[in-house]
């Protein structure tokens, strides 16, 4: 994977970051603990973007400020509770990150803006994650080509980053049976349409198996039928 996405080898780091780190920083609930513990095997610092290794500017606004950009892999124990594995690690580690989940031979891919908090100066809020379903290695390698560094915009690091969370966005829109999008923000408005659909669809589902009444019956059927007619031309 890494070997594609055409990282300069100045940005390589490849050092452990032990899982202390997080327990000392995160304010993690017991439950949160007991989730790192047991379902985290091991955190590696993989690359880092810096204006010194790979000659792409920093970026500062109003809203927020990058200064470089990190490759984080965690090798996992078992596919399970990986949302709130990202959110714990993107949270602590107050950079940008394409944060990479190995499990044996699948890996999920994640990412998300931050920008600074308004009510503390030292901490980061994180914005809305991407991620993608855990991927074999075939579905990999055609989203490490659209990661690919040399194909990033490079005028700085909120550029660089931007176009790494459209490349999952996109690439999920793709993968979901999306034919063609324009861009990121298409593919995510595009996603979420779907996703409250199914959302919908779901709910109805469950409360179609307690109605009794005949006609409130066909009615749910109808538009369940509609519904997923619609999300399918997403």
């Amino acid at each position: 994977m890494y070997g594609a996405l055409k990282i300069p080898a100045t940005c390589k780091v490849d050092n452990v970051i032990y899982k202390k780190l997080f327990y000392e920083n995160a304010d993690l609930s017991a439950a949160g603990k007991k989730l790192f513990t047991e379902n985290v095997d091991k955190i590696t610092w993989r690359y880092s973007l810096k204006p010194d290794n790979c000659f792409v500017k920093p970026y500062k606004d109003e809203v927020r400020e990058y200064g470089e950009v990190e490759i984080i892999e965690t090798a996992l124990t078992r596919q399970a509770g990986e949302k709130r594995i990202a959110e714990i690690i993107m949270r602590t580690i107050p950079y940008p990150m394409l944060l990479v989940l190995k499990y044996e031979e699948s890996v999920q891919l994640w990412a998300a803006h931050q920008r600074n908090s308004q009510n503390d100066s030292e901490k980061n809020v994180l914005e809305e994650p991407v991620c993608t379903a855990w991927l074999d290695s075939a579905e990999l390698e055609k989203l490490s080509a659209a990661l690919n560094f040399q194909k990033l915009r490079n005028g700085n690091f909120y550029e660089l980053y931007s176009d790494m969370v459209d490349g999952i966005s996109m690439f999920n829109a793709h993968q979901s049976g999306v034919a063609e999008v324009a861009n990121g923000d298409e593919a995510r408005a595009l996603l979420a349409q779907r996703q409250a659909a199914e959302a919908k669809i779901a709910a109805l589902r469950a409360e179609l198996k307690k109605e009794t009444q005949f006609n409130r019956k066909v009615e749910l059927n109808m538009e369940i039928k509609r519904l997923e007619k619609g999300s399918g031309e997403f």
